[in-house]
């Protein structure tokens, strides 16, 4: 049980690390979706790693070694990462996304209380690796395609969250097949 919390709690910062790399405070996508929405504690708490990493400076992109996140959506725009964990652009996306993750939360219930159909696991679990692998996708299209802009703490964070997020896809191809083999 430990072992899934540090699990989560590691998933967590590398997600934040992602989100900050691929959506700096100074991007106009998403000072348009902050505008409209009260600092909550939550992102207050962001603010301050992005500080700290050095991410949350007046400079361009291009000094600061960051990756706008436009460009990524124009290269990648089927990808789930947008849809299910990068900040929302407006109140669509963000409804979009919560009813995204109510959905999941839902069949999560059902596949651990042994109430859902084979269809039903199927989904969830579809889903979910999908999302692992529109993540890696997403890393190393970064590291690939746009290795200028990024600097050796971005750099660092990438291999960190590729490694994080293997094990994860891992895990939870290796959980689909159990709740499988249950039914």
């Amino acid at each position: 049980m430990s072992r899934k919390i540090a699990l989560v709690a590691i998933s967590i910062l590398i997600l934040s690390l992602f989100v900050l790399l691929v959506i700096p405070s100074s991007s106009k996508d998403t000072e348009a979706a902050h505008s409209h929405s009260p600092k909550s504690g939550f992102s207050e708490r962001f603010s301050s790693l992005s500080n700290f990493l050095g991410l949350n400076s007046s400079s361009s992109n291009d000094e600061e070694g960051l990756i706008p996140a436009s460009l990524l959506r124009n290269e990648t725009p089927d990808n789930l990462y947008w849809v299910a964990v990068a900040t929302p652009r407006d109140a669509a996306e963000m409804k979009a996304q919560n009813e995204l993750r109510e959905d999941w939360a839902a069949l999560y219930g059902k596949i651990y209380s042994n109430k859902a159909t084979r269809k039903e696991i199927d989904e969830y679990f579809t889903a979910q690796i999908k999302l692992h692998e529109d993540q890696l996708e997403l890393l190393k299209i970064m590291e690939d395609r746009y290795p200028e802009r990024l600097n050796d703490d971005s750099r660092r964070m990438i291999l960190a969250g590729k490694e994080l997020y293997a094990k994860k896809l891992k895990n939870v191809k290796d959980e689909y097949e159990k709740h499988i083999n249950q039914k």
